[in-house]
């Protein structure tokens, strides 16, 4: 923006827009919205008095209680440091397990391989143009410090050095005006790649931009960096000469720690994909395009510097990567095959692409696993359910004392909050099993009780259990050049699946189902709504949201969740009709509720529904115009029961089979070969021992086995 008219108000801070609402408190709608101390423990700053040299000393230190919802900054693991006494220390970010620093590691026996690693970031800034002549200081006013991360990597112990530019408020010169925005992919539009990829036949392959930022131009405001020790050993050893003193460095592309960087990279990508490759990205997600190139379909996804590109071949998206490597100042990696992008496996098979976290789940569970997550320390994962089969959770109270919250956590063995926002991102990405489970925690988070920690613990075991499942999303034609791999298996027994009655729906058509319980929770008597939309044999959206005010009879309460699922819809359809995917005919939601349904399909009012909200009637508007429609369901075949309340595992697992996409399809060329449970199997070996001869014998096996 132009910044002219602060000019006479604020001399010494530069002024640009950017984001630093960072503590944030779970809520009831929807999806928990994840603290800092939640998931990562890396990215928690806490002030440093060492941090602040020269001019900039004359800065208070962050007070506290000055910062919403933070108790405690000392307690903050991340800090960015530097020793005034040693010419050879830059400003380092040091973590509580990484605390390396260039002071530490200068004079060592591995240093020159440290310096090399530098000196490598460097010169890949170098290639793209990062830096100017040095020239005298403008004004302190856009001018900024360098911090280095040092980092050894575990599995082949090669030392990286990762310098970026500290463009935080807290060294002085940054004062926030207002929030920036740069797009990253929704969950919900990554499944409806992964679906569509599925159903059109296409592969999925991936690539990566290096030092991405530094390919998009610089910020309007202009900025400098001031050179420290590292950056002056390196000027002097490739160019000859010695930076002056008191001289800083133009930085004429976005470095990576500006914040306007991540706006400027989004249009730089968006501009190439756009103008040079044709792509058309969809309104309700720009992340996700979809092209032709050569006459061979395209979509492709991007995730920052990570894309994503599916395509009849390999052939055709390597000429999408080439196209967009000749942009880029430095080459872009192929990652070939896409088995794992934005934290998610994805397995690419002959008749089914599936999306799972295994990776993340072994990778949060090991700090567990020496405590009280044990290998099989439960019964087999097909009995369990994410949720205690108590229903304590609906009335346990924690204490809000501080210390009897620090105690319990300390008996229990984890931190509550941290194991539930480790759950939250498993259930966002690919695992609508856990989604009810989840909601009910995290509604816990600010004051949870003994109960709540056990049923976290619980749900943490079953995930742990369960980590290779995933969402499945299946092929209409299969593809030959990849893995044959069998199906999934089914986990419910054959006599309570309720297969039959079933509508089919071909694996382009969107349909949702909803449900909403009735003034269940026993604090505010709100109901619970749950949401399952499906797409290409598998789960693309789902929902567990409170409502928001008290639903005074079941209809109401199950009128308020269509209205939610319609909401969804649109959104989907919208973005499939961008991908030349359209709904050519109204997008059915399945409800079981015959008052509901009569009200959204024929206006049908009842005495018990006149004070609603007007804005829950867009519905009947929307079924006017022929975007949805609402149709009967029986209960029991009601996906969407499954997100409204905990179930026993024979409800459990005959939702979640169609949930999670175990059951195989009509427009999979595999839908009338058998999808066999474990049960299954025991059955078949068991009756393949006895005969009909022995109508006795082979009644009772079945019974058993049953």
């Amino acid at each position: 923006p132009d910044l002219s008219p602060y000019a006479t108000h604020v001399r010494h801070k530069l002024l640009f827009s950017h984001p630093e609402k960072a503590f944030r408190k779970a809520v009831d709608d929807g999806v928990p919205l994840i603290a800092m101390d939640q998931l990562n423990h890396r990215h928690l700053l806490r002030p440093s008095s060492n941090s602040l040299t020269g001019e900039l000393s004359s800065i208070p230190p962050v007070d506290p209680a000055d910062i919403p919802g933070l108790k405690d900054v000392s307690r903050r693991v991340v800090k960015i440091v530097r020793d005034d006494d040693d010419i050879n220390d830059v400003y380092n970010m040091t973590t509580r397990v990484n605390k390396l620093t260039r002071r530490k590691l200068h004079g060592t026996d591995a240093w020159p391989e440290w310096q090399q690693s530098e000196w490598l970031q460097l010169d890949q800034y170098d290639k793209q143009n990062m830096f100017g002549e040095p020239v005298p200081n403008p004004g302190r006013e856009k001018v900024f410090d360098l911090v280095w991360t040092y980092v050894e990597k575990v599995l082949d112990g090669r030392k990286k050095a990762r310098c970026t530019m500290d463009g935080s408020a807290r060294n002085g010169n940054v004062r926030v005006l207002d929030h920036t925005y740069a797009n990253c992919v929704d969950q919900t539009g990554a499944r409806i790649f992964y679906a569509a990829s599925a159903v059109e036949g296409l592969i999925i392959f991936g690539a990566d931009v290096s030092n991405a930022f530094g390919e998009a131009p610089p910020p309007k405001q202009g900025a400098y960096i001031r050179p420290d020790k590292a950056i002056r050993d390196w000027w002097y050893a490739r160019r000859g000469t010695h930076i002056p003193d008191g001289f800083v460095i133009p930085v004429c592309r976005a470095m990576q720690g500006h914040p306007e960087s991540p706006r400027l990279w989004e249009r730089h990508i968006d501009r190439i994909l756009r103008e040079e490759l044709g792509f058309q990205p969809t309104v309700h997600e720009p992340c996700l395009y979809s092209g032709i190139i050569e006459g061979e379909r395209v979509l492709f996804l991007r995730q920052v510097d990570d894309f994503a590109c599916a395509s009849t071949s390999q052939r055709i998206c390597d000429i999408v990567f080439d196209k967009i490597d000749d942009h880029l100042q430095l080459a872009m990696k192929k990652l070939g095959l896409i088995t794992l992008f934005n934290g998610v496996d994805v397995l690419q098979t002959e008749n089914y692409v599936k999306l799972s976290v295994e990776t993340f789940i072994d990778g949060i569970s090991t700090k567990y696993r020496d405590t009280w997550l044990k290998e099989n320390k439960q019964v087999t994962h097909y009995k369990m359910t994410p949720l205690p089969s108590n229903d304590n959770l609906n009335t346990a109270v924690g204490d809000p004392d501080e210390r009897a919250q620090q105690a319990l956590a300390k008996e229990m063995g984890v931190n509550y909050r941290s194991i539930v926002g480790e759950l939250t991102y498993a259930m966002i990405t690919c695992r609508p099993d856990i989604s009810h489970a989840v909601i009910k925690l995290a509604q816990a988070n600010a004051c949870p009780s003994r109960d709540h920690y056990i049923a976290a613990k619980h749900c943490m075991t079953y995930l742990h259990e369960t980590r290779a499942d995933g969402i499945y999303f299946w092929r209409t034609t299969p593809r030959k050049d990849l893995d044959n791999i069998p199906v999934p298996q089914r986990k419910s027994a054959p006599q309570a699946r309720l297969d039959d009655g079933r509508t089919p729906h071909a694996g382009t058509d969107l349909h949702c189902f909803v449900d909403s319980d009735w003034a269940t929770d026993p604090l505010t008597r709100r109901s619970f709504t749950g949401i399952c939309m499906r797409f290409g044999g598998g789960t693309i959206g789902y929902k567990t949201r409170l409502q928001p005010t008290v639903a005074l009879s079941s209809t109401e309460a199950e009128f308020m969740a269509a209205c939610d699922a319609g909401k969804m819809l649109l959104y989907v359809r919208s973005i499939l009709y961008d991908l030349n995917i359209p709904q050519e005919a109204a997008s059915v939601i399945y409800e079981d509720n015959d008052g509901a349904t009569a009200m959204a399909n024929a206006k049908k009012p009842t005495t018990r529904t006149r004070h609603m909200d007007i804005r829950y009637f867009a519905l009947c508007d929307w079924v006017e115009r022929d975007l949805v429609i609402l149709e009967r369901v029986d209960t029991s075949q009601n996906l969407a029961d499954h997100f409204t309340k905990r179930l026993d595992f024979t409800k459990f697992a005959c939702h979640t089979d169609y949930i999670m996409g175990r059951v195989i399809p009509p427009h999979s060329p595999l839908f009338r070969a058998p999808c066999q449970s474990d049960i299954d199997i025991q059955v078949s070996k068991c009756l393949a021992t006895v005969t009909t001869h022995t109508p006795y014998t082979y009644y009772s096996t079945i019974a058993d086995q049953w």
